[in-house]
């Protein structure tokens, strides 16, 4: 069995995309009169480098970038992402600068600065008369200004969310009803957003379950485990939720741990779908749908490729793996999937390059991997799984890879028991007190 190292986890995973860049460069190029830039982005790119670089002139850096009202277009992004920077850094005395932002004729970075002052539990005193107006402003996304008035507790804006509720835009009205909820504490809405998980837009579907989050719907967990949208925003409104009632001491595994794994497991017969066929497609037709974004038609693709007699159906997608599968990141992960549900090991050099891949686009592949690796190898998987269970950096690929093993009946690294997220420890637990299962009410492998 192999032995773990100390699981820790980087929640900066995704901020340092320019590795060789250092502060002063960063500090420098942010600093460069306009005209003498190289590209237009340098400045933005600058601002947005330095959040890895918390400190005093950093911050102070980017408040002066964040109050250049300059109309070039290289100044304006680049403000846009200064704000964001100092609210993702923390950075509260910046609040002054950010504040000022919202009389700003451009709206995406009002947005911003909107957004930031809920980041950095702004005072509501300060800022509920600009709130209240942009509210009222049409131009504006007013959908961010109602989940930063319901973060802040303005009660004020109360009146006005109801009128948003009447709006046609469904982004709106989902918004609205959440902040609502959260500041009256009257939840007689919640049932209504849940129905917009089911909604014909994609977009929809995955905004509503933000919406949910805010909201603290709990009632609504298995709901949005189910939504037909990709795993990564299931994941992320079940996790927030999780979270949320692991703070307040009311977790219960029996209730968490089958909904998150039945979302990795990610079998379309557990999704509600929102389409269907009135014929069935053609083979070409249905792995080309792989490719889209909409997961409510991608599902309905998979499970008719998972039912279908076609003889060609792997060789079709191994074809369009290599064709162009391997550099997309969503049919990537829904072919890593289906190679374990059709059962042949033909693609297992896939399946454990996919396993080891450390692009960060590509990790809900990874967590697919390690349970289609099971399915495909169980005589040979276990070492790698191990190693699964223990790396460091995405929680959803250690549990996965716990679930594969338990489906294997192997046992698990100690130290996952002690992991530093609480939920992949609970999962571990509920492992080794269980003994060796079959997949539990998740189903199986």
């Amino acid at each position: 069995m192999s032995a773990c190292p100390s699981i820790t986890v980087d929640p900066n995973r995704f901020r340092n995309l320019f590795p060789g860049l250092s502060q002063v460069e960063a500090l420098a190029t942010l600093r460069k009169p306009l005209e003498e830039l190289e590209d237009v982005s340098d400045r933005y790119l600058a601002a947005a480098h330095l959040v890895n670089f918390p400190d005093e002139r950093t911050v102070a850096a980017l408040m002066i970038c964040a109050a250049d009202c300059h109309p070039a277009q290289a100044q304006r992004i680049a403000r846009r992402k200064a704000v964001e920077s100092l609210a993702r850094m923390g950075a509260r005395q910046a609040l002054p600068v950010i504040q000022s932002c919202l009389n700003s004729e451009d709206t995406y970075l009002v947005e911003n600065a909107v957004w930031a002052l809920a980041e950095l539990e702004a005072e509501p005193d300060a800022v509920t008369n600009a709130l209240l107006q942009l509210l009222k402003d049409g131009r504006q996304n007013r959908r961010v200004v109602a989940q930063t008035a319901a973060r802040l507790g303005i009660q004020e804006a109360v009146t006005p969310l109801k009128a948003l509720r009447q709006e046609e835009d469904p982004l709106l009205v989902t918004a609205a009803t959440a902040a609502l909820v959260r500041l009256t504490g009257n939840k007689d809405g919640l049932a209504a957003l849940e129905d917009y998980l089911l909604h014909p837009d994609v977009t929809v579907r995955r905004a509503v379950i933000q919406d949910l989050m805010d909201a603290r719907a709990f009632g609504a967990l298995a709901a949005i485990a189910a939504a037909p949208v990709s795993p990564v925003f299931r994941l992320r409104g079940v996790r927030n939720l999780a979270d949320q009632q692991h703070q307040r001491g009311v977790a219960q595994a029996g209730a968490l741990l089958p909904l998150v794994d039945r979302i990795l497991l990610d079998d379309p017969g557990t999704v509600t779908l929102v389409h269907r066929y009135d014929t069935t497609p053609s083979l070409d037709f249905l792995v080309q749908e792989l490719y889209g974004t909409d997961f409510g038609r991608v599902y309905l693709a998979v499970a008719t490729l998972m039912a279908s007699s076609e003889a060609d159906t792997l060789a079709a997608l191994t074809q369009s793996f290599a064709d162009r599968g391997w550099n997309d990141y969503g049919a990537h992960y829904h072919m890593i999937k289906l190679f374990g549900w059709l059962g042949d090991p033909q693609p297992l050099p896939l399946v454990r390059e996919a396993l080891a891949n450390r692009r960060p686009q590509f990790q809900k592949s990874r967590s697919a991997a390690a349970i289609t690796l099971a399915r495909l190898d169980p005589r040979n998987a276990g070492a790698a799984l191990q190693d699964a269970a223990c790396e460091g950096s995405f929680w959803e690929l250690r549990y996965a890879a716990l679930m594969a093993l338990e489906q294997l009946q192997l046992p698990i690294p100690p130290a996952t028991l002690a992991d530093s997220d609480w939920l992949v420890a609970m999962r571990a637990e509920k492992t080794t007190s269980n003994g060796p299962t079959h997949g539990g009410d998740a189903g199986t492998l």
